[in-house]
């Protein structure tokens, strides 16, 4: 639908404020931004920093991201399939 009404797709909120890191579901921040860059129709993403040292990190990472091949797509997919409860969260904005 995007596409069809010329909007870009930014994605937010990618390794879920870390959580995706936690108990091993997902490696770093290369498979979580690399995962959403690499979904077709993502046009880029937005990535809070707590420190300078993770924003450089972040920024390197990005500056590296090259297209996931879709065995690298499924084998993310495989990973978090089974994490998605303990990650996913709802904000009441009120």
């Amino acid at each position: 639908m995007a596409r069809e009404k010329n909007v870009g797709v930014v994605a937010m909120k990618v390794p879920a404020y870390g959580k995706l890191f936690k108990n091993g579901v997902l490696d770093g921040m290369e498979q979580a931004m690399g995962y959403v860059l690499s979904l077709e129709g993502v046009h880029c993403c937005i990535i809070a920093a707590e420190s300078v040292k993770q924003l450089e990190s972040n920024f390197k990472v990005a500056q590296a991201f090259q297209s996931l091949s879709s065995e690298q797509m499924t084998a993310i997919e495989t990973r978090t399939a089974s994490a998605w409860q303990d990650n996913t969260f709802f904000r009441r904005w009120t």
